[in-house]
């Protein structure tokens, strides 16, 4: 039997527990320094109302003559390095959610008075609310048409394309527009959107991971904490904050058995940005189990509901989605082209998209065969072909999601959280695909991915998937410069390469998942889409 502890063994482990949260402490303050340090050297190293003639690269010299600070531009990379270090350093520390949510708030409030960070993109958001406040629809009209001083500080991307984004973000813009009189307090208004659509996230988090049965801690840490929030989301000023959060708090309300009102936040958070509909399938999986719940109990089943749950959950969510969607389309006069966007975004020719470095490659191979008219085609029939092979990934990851795991080895605990975690992770999945095979990456659409795989982990994917997605966050803080110029324009020698391997490796996975893949009963719910690989064995020799 063991003896009970004495007074001098409690103290020590009193005192190891308070050394590391004074640890823990120092650490957050690290941290809060880096998004001090960060917001004051924006001021000469971000995203200045004038754009800079050249790109400004870090360097010590104080002024450049084509705009910008060289020296502040090293200031912000180091500021950034102490933001990243302070947060993998706290990685495993013993604290609480409201912890975090504390120093969440002091690491990324400094960077609400900072210049806009990583992107120019705050500033045709104010000049597209402008374009429609002076009575032209963003959608027919493109920012040069504007008659405001607003106008120079766009960048030439979003100058003559017209806006992609939807009806809600196009009212919220012009409102903050029209009572702005000066572009200072416009990009002020609409980084306080961001930061709302933060704190939202910072909620949603935690919540949707408990009642998913997963570590609210460590899905803040990942999901909420890592400085890319601070850097695209409060720095950049991105309305994918309020896209994010609109599909955490969906996911939330739908966990509660509100399954109506969820479907009308995610609208909305379409309405925004419309990526967001493709959390709509996995919401109807989930209100496919209430609906196939045991009526004696009220017991959702836990593995997977019937195609007449799915059916009746799947019209049932298009009702509820597809109402306010028509709704807003009509009642602001815009229309609905918003659901279908302009793909602005994809002239931007970067190897970072795996289709456009697969075109760049077809390209460079051209240019040395005497074939220069390559790459242009090229590229558009990779992006093409990903399109294709997204559709499919998509409703793959979807009937995934709806069938039951193999749960061979399982144990129950394991097999049950599984069963709960599949359908949120599933939606993770599905984004990653998007962002991995959309024409163009951006460092802000992994924000898209990181909070809904930080909710849905488990223990059976924590071990494989929680640092390679911490490590891949790390990487992309430092992938553009603070001016928001970014480093995939520069290194296509070196990131086409890494590009075609990763294709290679992403191939050879692919096979041989689908080598598992139990295509026979592809349509039957009831039964595991991807078997183990002892079970696949014994239904090739069937």
């Amino acid at each position: 039997m063991a003896e009970p502890a004495g007074p001098s063994h409690l103290a020590a482990q009193d005192g190891a527990t308070g050394a590391a949260r004074g640890r823990a402490g120092a650490w957050r303050w690290v941290g809060c320094a880096g998004g001090v340090v960060l917001a004051a050297a924006s001021w000469g190293s971000g995203a200045l109302p004038r754009p800079n003639r050249h790109v400004l690269w870090p360097g010590v010299s104080s002024w450049s003559p084509s705009g910008g600070s060289p020296l502040l531009a090293s200031v912000s990379v180091v500021a950034m390095a102490l933001l990243v270090l302070a947060w993998w350093r706290l990685r495993d520390a013993d604290v609480s959610v409201r912890w975090w949510w504390a120093t969440v708030a002091l690491w990324f409030a400094p960077l609400v008075l900072a210049m806009p960070l990583y992107s120019r993109d705050v500033y045709s958001y104010a000049a597209q609310g402008l374009l429609w406040d002076q009575g032209l629809s963003p959608y027919d009209h493109v920012v040069r048409e504007l008659d405001s001083p607003w106008r120079a500080a766009t960048a030439p991307t979003w100058l003559d394309t017209a806006t992609p984004y939807g009806p809600v973000w196009l009212l919220l813009a012009r409102a903050v527009a029209s009572v702005s009189g000066e572009l200072w307090v416009a990009l002020l208004l609409l980084r306080l959107l961001a930061v709302a659509g933060v704190a939202v996230l910072a909620w949603a988090v935690p919540d949707v991971a408990g009642r998913l049965g997963w570590s609210p801690v460590r899905a803040t840490w990942l999901g909420v904490t890592v400085p890319l929030v601070g850097a695209h989301l409060v720095g950049g000023a991105h309305n994918d904050a309020l896209m994010v959060g609109g599909v955490l708090v969906g996911l939330a309300l739908a966990l509660r058995g509100r399954f109506a009102v969820a479907c009308v936040v995610i609208a909305l958070a379409a309405m925004v940005k419309v990526t967001a509909v493709i959390a709509l399938p996995f919401v109807a999986l989930l209100w496919a189990r209430r609906l196939g719940s045991t009526p004696a109990t009220g017991t959702e089943r836990t593995a997977y509901a019937g195609w007449t749950s799915v059916l009746r959950a799947g019209v049932l969510t298009a009702v509820c989605a597809g109402a306010p969607m028509v709704l807003g389309g009509l009642a602001t006069g815009l229309g609905f082209s918003w659901l279908s966007p302009t793909g602005t975004p994809g002239k931007n020719e970067q190897w970072t998209s795996l289709p456009t470095a697969v075109g760049i490659a077809v390209g460079a191979l051209g240019h040395v065969l005497g074939h220069d008219e390559w790459r242009e085609p090229a590229i558009a029939t990779a992006r093409a072909v990903a399109l294709v092979v997204l559709a499919l990934l998509l409703v793959l990851v979807w009937l995934a999601a709806a069938k039951p795991a193999d749960v061979g080895g399982m144990g129950d605990d394991l097999a049950a959280e599984e069963s709960r975690l599949r359908p949120v992770r599933g939606l993770a999945w599905a984004l990653l695909a998007v962002v991995v095979l959309a024409p163009v990456f951006l460092g802000w659409y992994y924000l898209w991915v990181l909070p809904l795989f930080a909710v849905s982990l488990g223990h059976l994917w924590q071990d494989r998937l929680e640092r390679p997605l911490a490590v891949v966050a790390t990487v992309i803080c430092f992938a553009t410069l603070p001016e928001g110029y970014s480093l995939g324009l520069t290194t296509t020698a070196v990131g086409v390469p890494v590009a075609l391997v990763a294709l290679v490796l992403l191939a050879r996975r692919g096979w041989r998942t689908a080598r598992r893949t139990d295509w026979r009963h592809l349509l039957d719910l009831g039964r595991p889409l991807v078997l183990t690989q002892q079970a696949a064995d014994v239904s090739r020799l069937r």
